[in-house]
């Protein structure tokens, strides 16, 4: 799979609001995707779950098969794939573990758990293992992150082994490690969303906002993983979704700011799910409307995919 990029965030304000923008290179065939409970999951080494909670996100679908770069299943539990690359680390078949390729970790997750509680106590025996989707599509390296409307976590698999982190600020970027990016962001604790007071013999600060002089602006996954959190603990959340768009905008890589290897990296689309009222919606890169998809119209009884290409 291509690498999967870009920053999540979850917000607790009367029920779960979610987050997500995907930086790449270019489209993977993203897509609305509704998984229904009588789908047939089918796992590489993992018997499969022929009845589980219907799951509904985007991603991408190969061979009649969900891969999701983030979804939120039933029970109102989110998980999302973020990339690690030079951090994660696969594993060889483990005997007594739940050995999961990356890939199907979003799907096994979200088909039987309920809560973050539920999905700590299965992470700490899954085994991230080095099997591709199929040779043509090569494993992706990343890390996850798993929320419901109580707190969110933090999964990464590296040398060192397993570590789930709790994530008291409910945001997510990409590598490097996740103990990295809340060790950096207390060298922010300063910053602030009110006036300056006069300094100086009574030199009146000549604007607003320079409380939060230092705030990082650049693209890295440190900096918006700083601006992200600062956004989404300072912001009035009175709007919710129209809020959470605003924040995504504002951590949004537009086109030509970062090349790499002579490609565009940008913000392909951004995501946003309103858990309780089960409605997602989304962006993308070449329009600012705002579709809108109601996850509650699907027959969660079905046992095929329903698919709904993004415009």
């Amino acid at each position: 799979m291509m690498p999967i990029l870009g920053i999540v965030i979850a917000k607790n304000i009367d029920g779960l609001i979610l987050g997500r923008n995907m930086d790449i290179e270019c489209s993977f065939g993203e897509k609305f995707v509704f998984t229904p409970e009588n789908y047939s999951i089918k796992y590489k080494c993992e018997r499969e779950d022929k009845c589980h909670f219907a799951i509904y996100g985007t991603g991408a679908v190969m061979d009649d098969y969900p891969l999701y770069a983030e979804a939120v299943n039933q029970q109102g539990l989110f998980v999302a794939a973020l990339n690690f690359v030079g951090n994660a680390y696969y594993s060889p078949v483990k005997e007594g573990s739940v050995n999961l390729a990356p890939y199907e970790l979003v799907l096994k997750v979200l088909s039987v758990c309920k809560t973050v509680k539920e999905a700590k106590a299965l992470l700490e025996n899954v085994c991230l293992i080095d099997i591709p989707f199929k040779e043509s599509v090569p494993l992706s390296q990343l890390h996850f992150f798993i929320a419901d409307k109580d707190e969110s976590i933090v999964f990464e698999a590296t040398e060192n082994g397993n570590s789930i982190y709790k994530n008291p600020v409910g945001v997510l970027t990409n590598n490097p490690e996740f103990s990295y990016h809340l060790n950096n962001l207390s060298s922010y604790n300063h910053l602030k969303n009110q006036p300056l007071p006069p300094t100086f013999d009574g030199i009146k600060p000549y604007s607003l906002g320079l409380s939060a002089y230092g705030l990082p602006g650049d693209f890295s996954s440190s900096s918006r993983f700083v601006r992200a959190s600062y956004l989404s603990a300072l912001s009035s959340w009175e709007s919710k979704i129209p809020q959470m768009l605003h924040i995504l905008n504002n951590v949004a890589v537009p086109k030509g700011a970062v090349i790499d290897n002579g490609k565009e990296h940008y913000t392909l689309y951004s995501v946003c799910a309103d858990v309780n009222a089960q409605i997602y919606y989304y962006r993308t890169y070449n329009s600012l409307d705002t579709k809108i998809i109601d996850a509650s119209r699907f027959d969660r009884t079905d046992n095929r995919l329903a698919i709904i290409p993004f415009v």
